[in-house]
């Protein structure tokens, strides 16, 4: 997201829709795909504006860097899924989320009408889900009558789900949006949503179907940043707490509107370092840190491994690291004449197709002073950095957790190295790799297909095999070249 430094960069999530297209710039970001309809490898959709597409494309507008799973439900030219192939996804994902990093699912898909919580043939892959940790962002459907609506989708009605009702974006809820009290979680811009494709093409779209979007995308963000400042993920009530707190009221309705950007600054504020009370004392000197890691990985279902930089516990940086060795380049600021621990959290490691994923770091450069993986400064933290389960210094990092560096306080006095003598560091250091986050620029995406009322009669219930459609209420119109 702009002006974010979380961009969901090493995280993934799973798109279980109609399939994805290459139109709207998702080809680089897809990091697995299935069709569960035709039970095939390939879940691109021979129509360029799917809904699918344009739902994975609202996602990547708002995090650019987030890994993509396309798991496609629909046949081609349908616009109805089974709640067998959905559950068959719902299934792969919770097989495979530690594998591929998964943080979220997004399902904007809508059939039925619940006015209380309910459970339905999926009820189990969603509570294993969120077991894991893994949130998943269910549209509430938008066959609302006229602003009395007090019913969602089915799926939007599961305990484990976060029910996304669309709005306006400006604090207020359109009629045709379903949502209930009880029931509904939060909500997201869901109306004329503008998207854009790679050929410049825009497309608005309504729907929430696209309200859904946004919320996944948050959830990219926000694990992101929780992972980075506290080592472990948000909980689905955690992340409901953060976003309510930090949420628009919609009038007086009792419903939030998502803040993303708020919501990402209180997680910075709960799990970041604690702010300096004013003494009316003079701030303590700082020194400046350029830290270098050298290192190298494997990877394991077509991702590499992944590391996040982090000095006395907090996010520097982080760094996608290929089968080359390369040398990752951090600054920052530290207090200056003291010792200060550097920390390189390995926290993608998993297995997939017969790959094992790894993370090898060969060196740690603090301020020009070089400090190999085995030194006896360096301990291996494993799992969780909490000082439990440390060994010795090693270089292969075989599963996920933190080489830190404890690096002397003699490293970080008035005098740091100068710029020349940094380039004359990383240039001596095989290839100097600047790492920063970096916001793509992305159009917002956003989808609606032809009025599909998400009637009884064409959703039967889980004792008859569940059926999902669209949940779209206008067609994407608009189209500019």
């Amino acid at each position: 997201m702009a002006n974010s430094t979380y961009t969901g960069s090493g995280k993934t999530v799973v798109v279980i829709d109609s399939g994805w297209s290459p139109t709207w710039g998702a080809a680089s970001s897809v990091v697995y795909q299935h069709d569960y309809a035709d039970n095939d490898g390939d879940a691109r959709n021979p129509n360029a504006d799917t809904h699918g597409a344009l739902v994975t494309s609202h996602i990547l507008s708002q995090a650019p860097d987030v890994g993509i799973i396309a798991l496609k439900v629909m046949p081609d030219g349908s616009t109805t899924a089974s709640g067998s192939a959905i559950e068959q996804a719902l299934q792969w994902v919770v097989a495979n989320a530690s594998d591929y990093n998964v943080v979220g699912v997004n399902l904007s898909l809508a059939g039925g009408s619940a006015t209380s919580e309910m459970t339905t043939i999926l009820s189990d892959e969603l509570a294993s889900l969120a077991a894991k940790r893994v949130l998943v962002s269910a549209a509430a459907g938008n066959n609302g009558q006229n602003g009395t609506a007090d019913d969602v989708s089915y799926f939007a009605a599961d305990h484990n789900t976060l029910c996304v009702t669309a709005s306006t974006g400006d604090g207020a809820l359109p009629g045709w949006a379903q949502r209930n009290p009880g029931i509904t979680d939060l909500c997201a811009d869901g109306t004329d949503i503008r998207l854009t494709d790679l050929a410049g093409r825009t497309v608005t779209v309504n729907g929430s179907s696209f309200a859904a979007p946004t919320v996944t995308a948050a959830v990219a963000l926000a694990q992101q940043e929780a992972l980075a400042l506290r080592g472990s993920a948000l909980t689905q009530d955690e992340f409901l707490s953060l976003a309510k707190q930090t949420g628009t009221p919609i009038g007086a309705t009792g419903y939030t509107d998502l803040n993303t950007q708020a919501l990402l600054a209180k997680i910075g504020e709960t799990y970041g370092a604690p702010e300096t009370p004013d003494t009316g004392r003079s701030a303590p000197a700082t020194a400046d840190a350029t830290i270098l890691v050298n290192a190298k990985g494997t990877a394991a279902g077509g991702i590499d491994a992944h590391f996040t930089l982090l000095v006395d516990g907090q996010a520097v940086g982080d760094a996608t690291v290929g089968s080359a060795a390369e040398t990752y380049a951090f600054t920052t600021a530290v207090p200056a004449d003291s010792a200060h621990k550097v920390q390189i959290r390995y926290d993608n490691d998993g297995f997939a197709g017969g790959q094992d994923r790894n993370l090898f770091v060969d060196s740690v450069s603090v301020n020009g002073h070089t400090y190999a993986a085995t030194d006896d400064a360096v301990t291996y933290d494993k799992g969780a950095l909490d000082g439990h389960d440390v060994i010795k210094g090693q270089s292969g990092m075989w599963w996920n957790g933190t080489l830190v560096v404890a690096a002397d306080k003699s490293l970080f006095g008035a005098q740091t190295p100068s710029q020349a003598q940094i380039a004359d560091l990383q240039a001596g250091d095989l290839l100097g790799h600047a790492v920063t986050a970096n916001a793509a620029s992305h159009g917002t995406v956003e989808v609606t297909t032809p009025w599909m009322p998400e009637t009884a009669s064409g959703f039967e219930d889980a004792a008859h095999g569940l059926y999902a459609w669209y949940d779209a209420h206008d067609l994407a119109h608009g189209m500019t070249a």
